[in-house]
Order: C-alpha cells, then structure tokens, then sequence
C-alpha cells in the first residue's frame, strides 16, 4: 500500500538560547539580557511546522546521544515528526541569538554533530513521489556537509520535490553548488533582502528565472507578505496579516512549512501562501522561537482577520 507524501527536512537542528536585549554591546561591553529559556531550533521549526498541520513530516538530520538531542527528541514525540536516520555519539550545537527590540537577530553558534550527515543514511530512505526534502544554505556551505548534501539533493528521484531556503549565506556558495542546486530546486524562498542579494548576483530576475526552470520562487516580505513567482507566470503579491512584532526567530521556517503543507494538501499557489503569511504573522507576535499555529489555530486566524493587511 502506498504511504502517505512526506515532508522531509535535511535542515541541521540546534538548541536555540535567546536572548532579548535593549542592543548588541560593542566589542568589551555588556548588556542585560532577559531569556526564554532553551527551545529546540534549527531545522527543526520547518519540519514542525508541517507536522502542526496534520501532514506526515520527519527529520533526515543528525542527532546525538548527549542532553541537547533529548531535547529534540522530546520535541519531535510532541509534534509527530519522525527520526529517519541513526544518531552518532556527541551532541547537538547551540545558536545564541541576540534579539534586539523590533525583532533583529544576531546569531552565535557552536558545532555538533549536526554537521555530520552521513551519506549511507540519506541513500537508503526510501523516497517516493509527491515527497518533499528541504534543505538550507547553511548546511550546504558547511565544509564537512556541503558535498555530502550536494550530490544527494541532485540525485533526488524525478516526482520529489525539493525545497531551498538560501539564507544569508548565498554569497558564500560557490557557482559550481549554487547553479546545479537551483536547476534542481522545486520551490525556492528567501527574505527580501536574500532574494535581492541573489538576484544581482545572476544579473537579472530573469536570469534568476532561467536558472530555476522548475521552481516556484517565493520572495517573504514580513509584514506585508509575500512575493510568489511560479513557473510560466507573472509574479503573485500575497498581502501580510498585520501583527505587532515580537520576535522574528523562525519565522521564515514556518511560513516555507505553512506553504508546503498548502502544497502537500491540493491548495493553489496564493491559498497555500496566504495560510504561510497568516502562520508567519502569529508566530513574529510570540516571544521565543517560532512554533507554527496548527492548522485550526490558521483557520481560525484568517476567518477572524478576514481580508489581509493591505
């Protein structure tokens, strides 16, 4: 019997420490800081945020054995996400973000072993079609996961989509990982400002065009929404839903595993995208990494917001 579509996330998965702060203090300052306490980051808010709207989601990303996986662990049991490769002796990194009033980030990040995917793990999942695998330009710059992603994301059976979030770290992929990845890429997304960044750097959204021949692009514009552009039509605004804005962590993962999930259930490009600015929009008003609203929650946002923000 064939199973269900998957969602599947590549995406390296950390311990998040925030820290809200008044500023960031220059080199041999100090600053108070107030805290939520640890919460589970990373790649894993996409793949939750899929799993918080009743679809088959699961993590190909590494875990260990050490107190920062059982964390994830814990967290992927709550939301349903399933663990499809074997964890490895050590831990988990953590990513201290510093965040400023009006949400801006700064990021500080130590290493695990989420920076070592292993190649024999990924070759034997048994993907199908209609699946869908994100992945994420940081770990495809990594030096130690970048090559082992990189030829399993290209080998990706015909039917089975996949799913880029760039990030800030495009500038850092060489043409050699970046061109092939986009000739591949079903639905690429990315900030306003990634997105403009990548646009010069091919010249054109033209050439941005012709370099993703098959992708959906999806350009995310915070409060006021998003910018679709399928494949052999003209862009798409999809107006924001107006929230005050607390926290920005994660936000972007869950309007990608919003859209997606709109996808995965049958929905055209704009209902699916809307369902993602009204997920994004009510996880920016809540203190701490992003957790998607599950999909009654998005019913009842949209039903009580009506028409969105102009």
């Amino acid at each position: 019997m064939r199973r269900p579509a998957c969602f599947i996330s590549t995406g390296s998965v950390l311990i998040d420490l925030p820290l809200h702060v008044s500023h960031v203090p220059p080199s041999g300052g100090a600053v108070t800081a107030t805290s939520t306490g640890p919460a589970v980051g990373g790649g894993f808010t996409v793949v939750s945020a899929v799993a918080r709207q009743g679809l088959p989601a699961a993590l190909a990303a590494t875990l260990g054995t050490g107190p920062n996986s059982a964390l994830v662990r814990a967290a992927m049991m709550h939301d349903g996400v399933e663990l499809l490769v074997e964890e490895l002796v050590g831990d988990i990194g953590t990513c201290t973000t510093l965040i400023e009033a009006g949400g801006r980030r700064t990021f500080i990040t130590t290493e695990g072993v989420e920076a070592e995917p292993q190649k024999e793990d990924l070759d034997r999942l048994e993907l199908q079609e209609g699946d869908w695998v994100y992945a994420t330009g940081y770990d495809l710059v990594h030096p130690t996961s970048s090559a082992v992603l990189l030829s399993w994301l290209l080998d990706l059976p015909e039917g089975v989509g996949l799913v880029i979030d760039l990030g800030p770290v495009e500038p850092d992929l060489p043409d050699e990982v970046l061109m092939p990845l986009l000739g591949r890429t079903t639905l690429l997304t990315g900030n306003h400002l990634e997105m403009t960044r990548l646009v010069a750097r091919l010249g054109s959204p033209s050439a941005l065009r012709a370099a993703c021949p098959r992708a959906l692009i999806v350009r995310r514009t915070g409060v006021h929404g998003c910018e679709l552009w399928p494949v052999g039509s003209e862009r798409i605004e999809v107006p924001g839903f107006a929230r005050e804005v607390v926290d920005t962590t994660g936000a972007g993962d869950t309007h990608t595993g919003v859209l997606v999930s709109g996808l995965m259930d049958g929905l055209d490009v704009v209902a699916a995208a809307r369902r993602a600015n009204a997920a994004a929009g009510e996880a920016v008003a809540r203190i701490g990494p992003a957790r998607s609203p599950r999909r009654d929650e998005i019913d009842a946002l949209i039903a009580r917001q009506g028409s969105p923000a102009p």
